[in-house]
């Protein structure tokens, strides 16, 4: 049985989709707010964004937001912010009863920004958790409400951290959130002298050079995917080409016939396409070559001959 909470939820990613599950288990909220339907595909027709659509699946209020006046006439004991993706106007938390809580995906005040939860995979990290704060006038920069840790296991993709702390973030909302309105929760000041700021992704961070290391190009392969991608670039018959490279697997048995190989030459293990980078052999598991579909490494074999591969 869902309680009545008269709040607004924003949120436009997949994250956001996550925390949204949790939370109307226990309540749900008076409107749901998410940024306006873009052009993708190759058609550039005009999609919703994945919220939208899975508030009108599931019979949510949810309006897309075009402009902030539409903010006039509204109003709410409070706002929670899930992967928004958008900066809210200080003139417009009057409309939140100045109460607009966050729920970030790390473990506050370590990566703030927009990309913790692939920083967390790049740099190997241990632990990490959600954060639920009260937003002020900088960027995850607030005092904290509530935060939760987990331990990683070193194998976890962004796709599937993604949904365990949006899950996590859900659930801590929906255990906290009374407490906090009945003031039996003291806030935390952020220690800003500790604070650690992600950066922002491109589509070249997705390049794998053959002069880096397993570790590397495994992090690489499991924080940026889907995107940007991970990809490497190969001459196929004397023309430039995009392979992308999804899941790769560390050779670990010695195997004397791979000991002359160079770094960045491929050679065939066990009907696999396999390659040397810096400090390992490695198998290609799941690929995409430009303009082609997904597929093992043993299909791609069956179409192209190792002596059509070279690296760029």
């Amino acid at each position: 049985m869902t309680k009545k909470l008269d709040f607004c939820f924003l949120g436009s990613s997949e994250f956001s989709i996550y925390c949204l599950k949790e939370i109307i288990k226990e309540y749900i909220p008076s409107l749901i707010i998410t940024l306006p339907a873009k052009r993708r595909g190759r058609g550039l027709k005009l999609q919703p964004n994945q919220v939208y659509t899975f508030c009108l699946k599931n019979k949510l209020n949810v309006i897309e937001l075009n402009d902030w006046l539409a903010f006039n006439n509204l109003y709410f004991k409070f706002g929670l912010i899930a992967g928004f993706g958008k900066v809210i106007p200080k003139e417009i938390l009057k409309n939140f009863n100045n109460q607009i809580l966050n729920i970030h995906p790390s473990l506050l005040p370590k990566y703030r920004g927009a990309n913790p939860i692939r920083e967390t995979i790049l740099n190997g990290d241990k632990e990490t958790g959600v954060t639920i704060i009260l937003i002020d006038e900088l960027v995850d920069h607030g005092p904290i409400i509530a935060q939760e840790k987990i331990i990683l296991t070193g194998n976890e993709t962004y796709i599937e951290l993604q949904a365990i702390l949006g899950k996590l973030g859900g659930k801590l909302f929906n255990k906290i959130i009374l407490d906090y309105f009945n003031n039996k929760i003291e806030l935390k000041t952020q220690d800003h002298g500790q604070a650690t700021w992600t950066r922002k992704i491109n589509k070249n961070d997705g390049l794998l050079n053959i002069e880096e290391s397993f570790v590397i190009w495994d992090r690489k392969i499991r924080a940026l995917n889907p995107w940007p991608g991970t990809f490497m670039k190969i001459n196929l018959k004397h023309e430039e080409k995009i392979l992308k490279i999804f899941k790769i697997e560390k050779i670990i048995s010695k195997d004397k016939e791979l000991e002359n190989l160079k770094i960045g030459e491929f050679f065939r293990y066990k009907n696999e396409l396999g390659i040397k980078i810096l400090d390992s052999y490695i198998i290609i598991k799941e690929l995409q070559l430009q303009d082609r579909k997904k597929m093992s490494s043993k299909e791609f074999l069956n179409g192209y001959s190792l002596e059509w591969l070279k690296i760029i």
